[in-house]
């Protein structure tokens, strides 16, 4: 163990602050407990590059870093990219105070969170709690470093033997056996938490270990335990709300939805998932709100997508054609502002440029001019026809709004018979029944390890339900194992892409984010060889 008085001098650390005399306060007080490698950064950006370079042990970051990525993001940013080493210690400072600020920077997991002001004091105590336990799991942090979670596991049950850290041991296991798509074993250790103690994180770990095995009235009973405990308890609402969809619980999803939204309105994937079931509902002037929410929220997040720029622009669509007062005549102002954001960001797409044509052609075919809006309609429909590549989801939604708002029956058929024939209706409870049916098939047949029969009855059961993640990574666990076993010629492309659209709205703080970027690259290097 490294000496107290001498620990802070190998360790690497990044200040990242828009303002110049906090980073230097900041950097004077870290050099003062001993530091000498110590980086500085005005944005999110450069920081990235920093520590891609330098792969820092402490990171302190504050919550606004003026224009660009914040400090939640960066550490989004991070995740996602794969590029924060286990045992990295980030620190997320702020002077918000506001409580909706504070639970969104929560959520996010930063290991401490620092309130503006504080004193030299308050931030060596705190990172003397962190940095010690950094040094007790290093050769956990070393074996996860390195790919290799069983060797982790077995440090984590050697550190439990001779630790008084049993509680931290076990929760660290729990979570590498998440991560590594181990839910039977992760089951185990939560189950013995609870069995000593009822704590929070081990039930919420329980439940999150049960939806990888798709048990969904566990989940639903553990996340029910929790909420109940805590009010606040914000991945229990959502991964409650998630399971309610699945169980086609739509009303009490969103009624879910709702509550969570008012306790932390800065998650941008809730504030997706609320718009979409807000929309279902026709609750549009919320679904409307939903999705500004998210736009603005996504500005500089890479969990931002096309669909929601095409969504605020279906939900504006039924607004300026509905009964909503003044709304009706507001919300169509934004129109002029989403087109510019998406020329912006998505330079090149062409299936998108397809997507807002045909959104502004509908506006025309609704409005004054239905000849001349048929008729672009129609060529755009050709033009979507011949194109090379397999359609993306979001130009096939905007075909399937434009099919429901037009009344001439031979473009309807077209659109039916030529785009939408094999289209999956996510919004019925007869899909929602097939899709558990076939993935409960599925899990049989993979069990007796036929996992072709699995990977049909997985690949059917998200057709019916492509926005299920665990039924995605069902299919994408059996896709290794076929690639595993030399079946590549039964990995179909589009199956891999189809899991990849069902996955991409997963949080990387989500632990089957890492689940399943291991499996993509696993099933690539298989089939590569």
């Amino acid at each position: 163990m490294t000496n107290p008085l001498q620990r802070y001098t190998q360790l690497k650390f990044l200040i990242v602050d828009d303002f110049s005399e906090f980073r230097l306060s900041l950097k004077q007080m870290v050099e003062s407990f001993g530091a000498k490698h110590v980086d500085v950064c005005i944005n999110a950006e450069e920081a990235i590059s920093k520590y891609a370079e330098h792969y820092h042990n402490v990171i302190l970051v504050d919550y606004n870093l003026g224009e660009g990525l914040s400090g939640l993001q960066l550490l989004e940013e991070l995740n996602h990219r794969e590029l924060l080493k286990p045992g990295t210690i980030f620190i997320l400072i702020t002077g918000e105070t506001a409580m909706e600020l504070v639970m969104g920077a929560l959520e996010y997991r930063p290991d401490d969170y620092l309130a503006k002001p504080f004193t030299r004091n308050t931030l060596k105590t705190r990172l003397d709690k962190l940095v010690h336990l950094q040094e007790v799991f290093s050769p956990i942090y070393q074996a996860l470093s390195k790919g290799k979670p069983n060797l982790a596991i077995e440090c984590c049950d050697a550190l439990q033997q001779s630790s008084r850290l049993t509680m931290h041991c076990l929760r660290l296991k729990g979570d590498i056996l998440l991560k590594s798509g181990s839910y039977a074993k992760a089951v185990n250790v939560f189950t013995t938490v609870i069995e000593q103690h009822e704590l929070n994180w081990a039930l919420m770990g329980l439940a999150r270990a049960y939806s990888g095995l798709n048990k969904l009235s566990e989940i639903e009973q553990l996340c029910k335990k929790i909420i109940t405990k805590n009010k606040s308890a914000l991945e229990a609402y959502d991964l409650l709300a998630e399971t309610q969809c699945a169980l086609g619980e739509f009303e009490e999803a969103y009624s879910l939805l709702k509550s969570a939204c008012e306790i932390s309105p800065n998650s941008l994937i809730r504030q997706r998932k609320l718009g979409s079931v807000a929309e279902r509902y026709l609750d549009l002037e919320i679904a409307y709100n939903a999705f500004k929410k998210v736009i603005s929220l996504g500005k500089y997040s890479i969990k931002i997508r096309p669909d929601d720029y095409l969504s605020l622009l279906q939900i504006i669509v039924q607004i300026q054609f509905g009964s909503f007062g003044s709304l009706s005549l507001r919300a169509p102002k934004e129109y002029a502002g989403i087109y510019r954001d998406i020329s912006r960001r998505y330079l090149g797409d062409f299936q998108l440029a397809l997507a807002l044509q045909l959104h502004q052609a509908l506006l025309k075919y609704l409005s004054n001019d239905k000849d001349a809006g048929l008729t672009e309609i129609k060529e755009l429909l050709t033009r979507c026809q011949q194109l090379p590549d397999r359609l993306k989801p979001f130009l096939i939604h905007q075909i399937t709004f434009v099919e429901q708002r037009i009344e001439e029956p031979e473009v309807k058929n077209t659109i039916n018979q030529q785009f939408l024939s094999n289209r999956a209706d996510l919004v019925t409870q007869e899909n929602f029944n097939k899709a558990n049916n076939y993935n409960r098939q599925g899990m049989v047949k993979f069990k007796e390890k036929d996992y072709l029969a699995a990977k049909n009855a997985f690949k059917t059961a998200l057709m019916n339900s492509p926005s299920n993640i665990n039924i995605a990574l069902n299919l994408l666990q059996c896709l290794y194992r076929l690639a595993e076993n030399h079946q590549r010629n039964a990995i179909e492309p589009a199956l891999l892409s189809l899991c990849a659209q069902s996955l991409e709205c997963v949080d990387p703080a989500d632990h089957r984010f890492a689940h399943s970027q291991s499996l993509f690259r696993n099933i690539k290097a298989k089939i590569a060889q």
